[in-house]
């Protein structure tokens, strides 16, 4: 049976799931999540891998803790830039897909890391 940081850990990457298939459609179709909704999305992105860095990187393979530990540092700083208005320079269509391709790699991550979590 689950620990309770195990079963914390499963229900917010549950969400995770939810952003990021969300934000794989919008990517590919050139359209991102609006700024008002995003910002809050930023910050539970990061405080998902801190907590996951915190509770279940003892349980996690070599390779899954190397691409959370980059998913940590990728959304505290990815976090900092969108929070300060930096990202929005980059935010054309063209650009959003390849945003699109990003958010489903990390889709892919997150359900590895459902998969281990619930092992």
């Amino acid at each position: 049976m689950p620990t309770l940081p195990a079963l914390i850990m499963l229900a917010a990457s549950v969400v995770m799931v939810l952003i990021h298939a969300a934000g794989a459609y919008l990517g590919f179709r050139g359209l991102t999540v609006p700024r008002g909704i995003g910002v809050y999305v930023s910050i539970y992105e990061s405080l998902y891998y801190l907590s996951l860095t915190t509770l279940m990187l003892s349980i996690l393979p070599i390779w899954l803790t190397v691409l959370v530990i980059i998913m940590l540092i990728t959304h505290l700083i990815g976090t900092y830039m969108y929070l300060r208005g930096y990202l929005a320079s980059y935010a054309s269509p063209s650009s959003l897909r390849y945003y699109g391709v990003y958010e489903s790699f990390e889709l892919a991550i997150i359900l590895a890391i459902i998969t281990y979590i619930a092992l």
